[in-house]
């Protein structure tokens, strides 16, 4: 979302705010969001002072000051609408047009599960072309996960934690599109990461080579964990099938469950483990860096591991 967007998201959430919620609601939802939020000690008011309802606001805005985390806010506000809260029920006005803004952006609100899903739809890169809904196409499948990330979470303080794994979305998605691959998911702790066209065997590899071998980078710039908390990473790869939707969180198939199966069960911290389908449409000059795991095993696993 670039900043003039940004702007009138936040100038639009300010006037539903305003008109929708009283101080007590807006105070109970920011804290559902952001436990360490309280309205009383941001504004500086007090508890025994009555904070007038633009003050609020204004904290609100203040306080989730971030795209991605004003978007969890409106997320959060939206699937409360309608239902009870410290302060009345919620009844929201004029929140239409903070969708068709976060819409115009490539974010569309998912009501059931409450967040917000990007459209990879605007996200299309040239080599890809046009996917059409329902078309089956093959594709490169790769599963990425956090090694021991609940561990991380509950042995680190909440803020180095949000902003080192913000910082690892980035770099994940940076080494897998210039690679001309999209990331699917993101979940946190892990992902999806998908790869299409002729040479999507290929450029799927060689982007988790790349990740891998800059990983010790990303720890030495970019994580915030205590020292002893290198950021480790499973990889599993797999090319197969799938029936494309636009909503790529609607996607399935049991060549994407397999790569999860993979970086689940056969990959060691920081490596990559390939399906034989993947294997067999590498370069010469790329198998020979894999090594066949368990050769009498009735489905060949190869892995890759830095050097």
């Amino acid at each position: 979302m670039d900043k003039k967007s940004f702007r009138k998201l936040q100038r639009t959430l300010n006037q539903v705010l305003i008109n929708s919620l009283n101080t007590e609601q807006m105070n109970d939802l920011g804290r559902s969001v952001d436990s360490s939020f309280n309205v009383y000690e941001f504004s500086g008011f007090g508890e025994k002072i009555v904070i007038p309802r633009k003050v609020a606001a204004e904290c609100i805005l203040q306080n989730f000051e971030s795209p991605d985390a004003l978007r969890r806010f409106i997320a959060f506000m939206l699937f409360r609408n309608g239902q009870g809260a410290s302060g009345g029920v919620i009844h929201l006005k004029g929140h239409q047009a903070l969708l068709s803004i976060l819409a115009e952006a490539g974010w569309n609100f998912d009501a059931e599960n409450g967040n917000f899903i990007k459209d990879q739809s605007l996200e299309q890169s040239h080599d890809w072309g046009y996917l059409q809904e329902n078309q089956e196409y093959a594709m490169s499948f790769i599963s990425i996960d956090i090694i021991a990330s609940s561990e991380l979470i509950r042995t680190n303080v909440k803020e180095d934690v949000e902003q080192t794994l913000t910082g690892l979305k980035s770099f994940v998605r940076q080494c897998v599109e210039n690679w001309d691959g999209r990331l699917w998911f993101w979940y946190g702790d892990g992902g999806m990461a998908v790869f299409h066209g002729e040479s999507c065997v290929p450029m799927s590899v060689l982007s988790m080579v790349s990740l891998l071998n800059q990983l010790p980078l990303f720890n030495i710039m970019q994580n915030e964990l205590r020292s002893e908390n290198d950021i480790k990473l499973r990889i599993g790869m797999h090319y197969g099938t799938a029936i494309y939707k636009k909503d790529v969180n609607q996607v399935t198939s049991p060549a994407m469950k397999y790569s999860q199966e993979l970086e689940k069960y056969h990959s060691d911290p920081n490596s990559l483990a390939v399906s034989e389908a993947t294997h067999q449409l590498m370069p010469e000059e790329m198998r020979r860096h894999f090594e066949l795991v368990e050769p009498n095993a009735v489905l060949k696993i190869y892995k890759y591991i830095p050097n």
